[in-house]
This record gives structure tokens, C-alpha cells and sequence, in this order.
């Protein structure tokens, strides 16, 4: 067996987290009798382990204290400040002298020993509690943190994206030509933002489905009649983005068909999906 690869392979930290099933249980149980590797790396996963509940451990708030312990109060399960061991005085005579003794009453004793284990007891198992929920609650509150922040750093995207079209729109060097769907898809809308000064494409495809595993959106050039490349549509741009394609010295219309990813060299006429004249 690969010790190595047994180790990193996280059955030690399922055990130790109690996830481990009774059978993965027992052969780490007979494997660790034998290899202090196996030993040793146990024995760091559950110092770790402690260290990291240590770490995220939360003090109880000392009002959340002063309540419990009001509770147990009222509940006699403690005693009160106020309260005091009852003492038995008991006089002895030893010749001339006479002796104050004093003894607690055993029972009282006894049963005051037992409350303040209860009490005490009591309190562990409130504390622990009390961090868990602390900690379940800082958990949370992290996790609400990470989300606002996915769907602040969203909204900037869309922002910035709305910037750049927006920057396009009002260049007066750029020609935009809106794309319509052919008859078999009319939902189907494209823009075409076209420089005539520098002759730079840029395709945004937001009104048109995501394309097919192993397909890619192609946009075509309609020069004197005859198609032209102008380039696929980035797989990994969305489509709401102005994305860059080849540029075109003149045209007279575009179109966009669905190919093969990588694009084809003609246009595959049956796949047309939007067409519009500039």
C-alpha cells in the first residue's frame, strides 16, 4: 500500500471529523497499529482539529451569563450570594477548658458539592452551545458577505459592459446595424457596431440563445454579393458583450450563422440566424 497516497487521500480527516464509515474506521485502526506515519499524521489532523475550533471559538457575552446564572439561581440549583453553609457548633469539655468546635453538616455539604457539578456542568454544555451558535451565525453572515459581493462584482461587470456599448454608440465614427431574425427564429436580435474610420467589427449576440456544446456563432460580411469571414464569436464572452471580430473594409450587409465550433470557411445557408442591411 501507498502510505503517501493513503494519507492524502482524506480519510484521515473524515476519521476525525467522525465521517468515516465502521469499515474505513477499521482499517485505518489496524493500519496505524503498524505505521507511525499513519500514527503521527492522525495525531496532527486532530491537533489541527482543536486548533481551529480554538480559533474560531467565540466568548459567551457576559449578559448571555449573568441570565443563565440568574436561572439556575431561581431554580436552586445554585446557591445565592447571600446563602451561606449552614454550620453546626458543637461545645466540647477537655478539663478546665472548654472547646468550640465546628463542624459542616456532611449532607449539606454533599448535596452543595452536587449542585455546583450540576451547575457547572450546566454552564459547559450553555457555553459550547453558545459558541456553536455564535460560530454558526459568523458563518452565515460570512456567507451573506461572499454573496453580496458575487452580485456586487456582477452588477459592475454588467455596468462596465453597458460602458463599453454605450462608448460604442456614441463614437461618431461607429456605424451600428441592427441584425433580425430570419423567419424560422424572429426572436433572434444581434447588433453590429462598425468603425468606418479604423473598419473594426464588434458583435454583440445578447438577444440570441447560448450556442450548442460544439457550435459557434460565426459573423459574415456581405461584400458585392458574396460572404465574407468576419469571425466566430468568443466562447467564453457573453452575450451581451461588444466582442471584438475581424475587421472589414467594406460591406453592404452582415450575417450570423450557427457552425461548427472554430467556424467554417463558407457560410452553411440552413443555420442562418439574423441578417440585416447596412
Amino acid at each position: 500500500m501507498d502510505i503517501r497516497a493513503y494519507i492524502s487521500s482524506g480519510i484521515i480527516e473524515s476519521y476525525v471529523l467522525g465521517l468515516a464509515s465502521e469499515e474505513e474506521v477499521s482499517i485505518l485502526n489496524c493500519i496505524r497499529k503498524n505505521n507511525v506515519e499513519v500514527e503521527q499524521a492522525i495525531i496532527e489532523a486532530e491537533i489541527a482539529l482543536e486548533e481551529l475550533a480554538d480559533s474560531q471559538a467565540m466568548e459567551m457575552p457576559m449578559q448571555f451569563k449573568q441570565e443563565i446564572w440568574n436561572k439556575l439561581i431561581a431554580e436552586n440549583l445554585v446557591p445565592s450570594e447571600d446563602q451561606e453553609v449552614n454550620e453546626v457548633l458543637a461545645p466540647a469539655s477537655t478539663g478546665d477548658s472548654e472547646v468550640i468546635a465546628i463542624g459542616a453538616d456532611k449532607k449539606t455539604l454533599g448535596a452543595r458539592s452536587y449542585t455546583w457539578t450540576v451547575a457547572a456542568s450546566l454552564l459547559l454544555a450553555v457555553s459550547i452551545g453558545a459558541n456553536i451558535f455564535l460560530y454558526q451565525r459568523k458563518q452565515d453572515t460570512a456567507n451573506k458577505l461572499n454573496q453580496t459581493t458575487s452580485l456586487l462584482d456582477a452588477e459592475q461587470e454588467k455596468v462596465a459592459t453597458l460602458q463599453n456599448k454605450w462608448a460604442l454608440v456614441q463614437n461618431p465614427a461607429i456605424k451600428t446595424i441592427p441584425l433580425k431574425g430570419v423567419e424560422s427564429k424572429p426572436d433572434y436580435r444581434a447588433l453590429v457596431f462598425w468603425d468606418q474610420a479604423s473598419k473594426a467589427v464588434y458583435l454583440s449576440i445578447e438577444h440570441m440563445p447560448v450556442a450548442p456544446k460544439g457550435k459557434q456563432y460565426q459573423l459574415w460580411a456581405m461584400v458585392d454579393g458574396k460572404p465574407v469571414n468576419a469571425g466566430v464569436f468568443p466562447l467564453d464572452s457573453k452575450g451581451d458583450t461588444a466582442s471584438k471580430m475581424l475587421d472589414i473594409p467594406q460591406a453592404q450587409a452582415f450575417a450570423i450563422t450557427l457552425e461548427d465550433e472554430g467556424g467554417k470557411d463558407a457560410p452553411t445557408l440552413s443555420a442562418l440566424c439574423v441578417m440585416g442591411s447596412i
